[in-house]
Order: C-alpha cells, then structure tokens, then sequence
C-alpha cells in the first residue's frame, strides 16, 4: 500500500489541534498584504492583530496567491517521505491557485505522484474535505480515488455570507464604487452565495438581523429540495463562519443560537473564524453559514 499524504492551502483554516488530528503534513500558506506588507495567518498576524489593523480606515488589505515554486518545494519535502501527495486548495472559482497546482502537478517530477483535488471549496467546505481526505486515507485509498471522491462530491454543500459592509467588496471590484455609496446610505447588507465554488450575489436585506435570517432560509429549501433523503438519514451538516472581531460578541452568540435552534435535528459541525485572505474580501462583522453533505459519516450528532 502506498503511504498518502494530505496537504492543504490554509483555505480551510484549520486549527492547529486539525492539522494534528488529521495528520496534515503540510500547510501551503496564504498570504495578505496590509498597507504593502505580506503576512501569513498565525504565522506573523494573529486575527486580534488584523482586526486592530482594520480599525483605522486608512489600513488597506488584499490578498496573494501563493507562489507556484512555494507549493511545488512543498511537494518535494514531503515526497522524500511519502511516495503520493492529495492536495486540496482554495477552490478555482475563487483563485487560479488551483489550476496552476494543476498543471504542476503534470510536470514529469509529480505525475503520477500529486494528485491535486479541484473541490471547488473554501472555509467549511475545503475543511470537511480535509476530514474527508484524512478518513479516506485511513481506508488506504490512493491519491487519485481520493481527489475522484472529492471531485465526485464537491457540489454537495452551499455556503452563503452577509457582508456587513461594501467598502472591502468595492475594493476587490465585486460592486461598483456608486452602488458601494448608494448601499452605505441605505445601510444595505449584500448576501452573497458560493456554489461550485464562485462567488455570486444572492439577496439584499436592511440588517444583519434580516440577513441571518435569510441564509437560515435558503439553507433549509436548498436542504429540502436537493437532499431531503440525506438529510432524513442524518448526513447534512451545519456550520457557521464569521468575521467577527470580538468571539464573545452578543450578534454572533444570536446567531449561533438561531442557526442550532433551526437545525436542532442536525449534526453542527463547526463554528469557525473566517481565514484571514478572505475578511480582506469581505471586512469584519461578516457571517457565514453552510450545509454540507457527509456520505462517509465523520460528522456526529
């Protein structure tokens, strides 16, 4: 049996307890720049430090992919120790990360040897496919049959996110500078939906109190109309993300509250910050929710 290893971009945002747990040999890093300066999640910047970054409004944030000569040293460390690599990264709707790891990944040092897996997912998604990977390792599955599972899967979940404000939206071109100042008069909160791993505009309410109510909403109809018998038998999960400075905030325990109170009967499988490269997108205050569907029953209730 071939020795597989699990490596990751940190788009899942594991905790360090994951990254053991689930025998992770590698985390190819993300990285954001704040006013011209590169940092890396957990590595320079903490997510107290990036928030006191964002409390001056001059502070500019962006992201940068990582460089492809990065990920492929990566590759080459852990190949002297495991003879395949499964690589899951940031979906390639949302980054050309994934195809350049792609067409790497052919080059005559790798083919056949990483097998890189386009998901298409990011936040609790890519992180349930990281539990996924690990437990499908633990089956001795090889590198390929584990990217041909998630490949298989990647469109059985849907992530929605409120966005508090349009400054940071504006800024990555998603809405356009008079729509931005139109929406900040009104105080609108854009949300927004990933499926198939981009990134699209979904609904537009008043207040965040609205907004969570609506993800709450459209994750129980898309539950019910695509995987009702899923979830009948106990493998739908929920999660939630956010972007919230302060964990201890009153609007994010509301939330977690109403999201467990709605989805009593399912299993809850993470309440996570949002990496870091993606509040530069999104800004603070942001929050997220997901239902994501477990075939290999990792998830309990």
């Amino acid at each position: 049996m071939k020795k597989v290893a699990l490596v990751m971009d940190n788009s899942a945002a594991l905790t360090p307890k994951e990254v053991k747990d689930l025998n992770v040999v590698k985390i190819v890093p993300i990285s954001f720049i704040v006013n011209g300066q590169e940092y890396y999640e957990g590595e320079n910047m903490t997510y107290q430090q990036f928030y006191e970054f964002l409390k001056d409004k001059k502070t500019n944030v962006s992201t940068s992919q990582p460089s492809i000569e990065i990920v492929k040293e990566a590759w080459r460390e852990v190949l002297k120790k495991y003879d395949e690599i499964i690589y899951v990264l940031l979906s390639s709707g949302l980054s050309e990360s994934c195809n350049t790891a792609q067409n790497a990944s052919h080059e005559p040092e790798f083919e056949g040897r990483v097998f890189v897996a386009n998901n298409q997912a990011v936040s609790f998604a890519n992180k349930y496919a990281a539990y996924a990977a690990a437990e499908l390792i633990k089956q001795g599955k090889s590198a390929k049959e584990i990217k041909d599972y998630l490949e298989k899967h990647r469109t059985e979940n849907g992530i929605y996110i409120a966005v508090d404000t349009l400054k940071y939206l504006k800024k990555g071109g998603r809405v356009t500078p008079a729509a931005a100042a139109i929406g900040t008069l009104l105080n609108i909160k854009p949300i927004l939906q990933i499926h198939g791993g981009k990134l699209d505009a979904y609904a537009k309410v008043m207040s965040m109190r609205q907004a969570r109510a609506r993800m709450i909403a459209a994750c129980k109809k898309e539950i019910d109309e695509r995987f009702s018998e899923e979830a009948k038998q106990g493998m739908v999960s929920i999660s939630i993300a956010h972007t919230v400075p302060d964990l201890d905030a009153k609007e994010l325990k509301e939330f977690v509250a109403e999201v467990k109170q709605a989805f009593k009967d399912y299993p809850f499988f993470v309440c996570d910050p949002l990496p870091l490269f993606i509040a530069c997108h999104t800004g603070p205050n942001a929050m997220a929710m997901a239902y994501c569907v477990d075939r290999l029953n990792i998830i309990k209730k």
